[in-house]
């Protein structure tokens, strides 16, 4: 996995092989391509910080964008990643080390939450290049450590706007893979009004929306409904949950009352596979 290795007692944070950089950018571009989204380009600039945030939430055994500058292994480039990217790790005697696929996976489904930040900025249209850090370490007390990060912030403006932006992101969205949505997770939807940047998007409201899931025995119950437009990837989104889906069964989205938008309805299918 790595040219150096991480050493935890010697708070260096290693430096990853090219191949394990190239295959999270593929997968990363393999799931925006179910999303009809660009595909993004790699980054080595950042690799230095994002090795040595990964580093700091490994060592710590925890996660922070703000990390205290009492942590063991802080360092300010640790801390300038931290604070520009997306983070995931965990640890814990006998734990396996994750794969990038795994990390990936963790950031898309947000372990269940309403918070889904880090699966917005993984499916921003506006998302041009990206940089990734991973440290996996055994501690001192035995215990294994394990985390990632990978770079969003400041990432919309250098490169250009890509071309080939679809007219909304919907996760799940087509045949979409079970490891990437769990089917108790939230769903989620955000509209693209402006091709220009990210933050024109920001006057689309779901304010007034109404949400129907249909599947083949007619409408499904749908729960936990919010809003908002806060500026993760495109900042606008509303997100959902479905009662009773089932993996292999086609269901049919119509999210109705969207203003600020090209459209004042959509409508979409997801089948999880």
């Amino acid at each position: 996995m790595y040219d150096v290795q991480p050493d935890a007692t010697a708070c260096t944070s290693g430096t990853l092989k090219d191949s394990v950089k190239a295959t999270f950018l593929a997968q990363l571009n393999t799931i925006r391509a179910l999303h009809n989204l660009p595909a993004v380009a790699y980054s080595n600039e950042e690799d230095s910080q994002e090795q040595d945030t990964s580093l700091m939430m490994a060592v710590a055994k925890q996660l922070s964008h703000t990390p205290a500058t009492t942590w063991p292994c802080y360092s300010s480039s640790g801390a300038a990643g931290a604070g520009s990217s997306n983070l995931v790790g965990g640890w814990g005697t006998g734990l396996p080390f994750n794969s990038e696929d795994d990390y990936l996976g963790l950031w898309l489904t947000e372990n269940g939450s309403a918070d889904i930040g880090h699966r917005r900025w993984i499916l921003s249209p506006f998302l041009g290049k990206t940089s990734y850090g991973r440290v996996a370490v055994v501690l001192a007390d035995g215990s294994r450590a394990s985390a990632a990060s990978m770079r969003v912030f400041n990432f919309h403006t250098s490169p250009a706007v890509p071309s080939g932006i679809p007219p909304f992101v919907a996760y799940p969205y087509g045949d979409y893979p079970q490891r990437y949505f769990g089917l108790g997770n939230y769903l989620s939807f955000t509209a693209i009004s402006s091709t220009s940047s990210s933050w024109a998007n920001q006057a689309v409201s779901f304010a007034s929306a109404t949400i129907t899931v249909t599947g083949p025995a007619g409408a499904m119950t749908v729960t936990d409904i919010s809003t908002d437009n806060q500026g993760y990837g495109v900042p606008n989104s509303i997100q959902w949950r479905v009662t009773g889906l089932q993996a292999g069964t086609s269901y049919t989205v119509k999210i109705s009352g969207v203003s600020g938008a090209p459209q004042t309805s959509y409508t979409y299918t997801f089948r999880v596979v």
